[in-house]
């Protein structure tokens, strides 16, 4: 009996190892599908969420991206030259030990500045290297589908304290205005309603307002600087020009056409 049972196990292991060869023998034909990483890479993608850099060339400090974020790991800072409309960003960091990788920051980026790059391996040693800067030069990059920046331009004159009153009267006139909006229509913040254009739509501006939802992002002072001012917190519309709207409906138009969330209504001469 002895015998008779290793024999049979002696078949069995056999058997099994003839069944393993055969699954081997059917692999010697094919190509191989062994990576040699990191000497060879798999390529990511097209829609691969990587990791998160940003094109500071694009970015227009419009902190949507910091909002969004739901783990509050990106942390601007910013200030203002002196002679010039816009903002400008002097520290753009990630923190990617908390980042998700969810893309929720890019989604609402007008200028598609931040954006997920096809790059993976940001394992460190030390914490230090997970928090980058992009505004530093050595992490500059370029987003190569990122929407060109409006150029700053100066910024104009101070009023002259003559002009008060006229810039006092300017909640008088909106407030009239208002009656004469569409049905429905958002209020005004500052400038003076009317009856709202379709954005895009050419022709001679008669009427400009701004509603409630400016993200302080400068685009509209960079485009029509004698018609647009940003303060700290929104974007008024400047009475004092008022006269000249028609002459400048082109930039006008431009403004309300770039501005990334649409606050910027307009109303054309009849």
């Amino acid at each position: 009996m002895g015998m008779v049972r290793w024999a049979a196990d002696m078949v069995r292991g056999l058997y099994t190892v003839l069944v393993g060869m055969k699954i081997t023998a059917g692999y010697l034909g094919r190509p191989p599908v062994t990576m040699h990483y990191p000497d060879e890479k798999w390529q990511m993608p097209e829609n691969f969420r990587g990791l998160i850099k940003c094109d500071m060339d694009a970015c227009i400090v419009c902190d949507l991206c910091v909002k969004a974020c739901p783990v509050e790991c990106i942390t601007i800072d910013w200030k203002r030259e002196a002679g010039k409309s816009g903002k400008i960003a002097t520290r753009f960091v990630v923190d990617y030990q908390k980042c998700l990788y969810c893309g929720l920051c890019a989604e609402p980026c007008p200028t598609l500045a931040i954006f997920h790059s096809h790059e993976y391996e940001n394992a460190s040693y030390t914490r230090e290297p997970q928090v980058i800067d992009w505004c530093l030069p050595e992490n500059r990059v370029t987003n190569p589908n990122a929407k060109p920046k409006a150029k700053p331009a100066a910024k104009p004159a101070a009023p002259k304290p003559a002009t008060a009153p006229a810039a006092a009267a300017a909640p008088a006139a909106t407030a009239t205005a208002v009656a004469t909006a569409p049905a429905g229509g958002v209020a005004a913040e500052s400038g003076i309603q009317g009856v709202e254009a379709p954005t895009g739509e050419t022709g001679t501006v008669s009427k400009v307002w701004i509603i409630p939802g400016c993200i302080v992002c400068d685009l509209c002072e960079d485009t029509a600087p004698d018609v647009f001012h940003v303060t700290e917190t929104t974007s008024v519309v400047q009475l004092d020009h008022q006269d000249k709207w028609g002459e400048w409906s082109d930039k006008i138009i431009e403004a309300a056409v770039g501005c990334p969330v649409n606050v910027i209504k307009y109303e054309l001469q009849k």
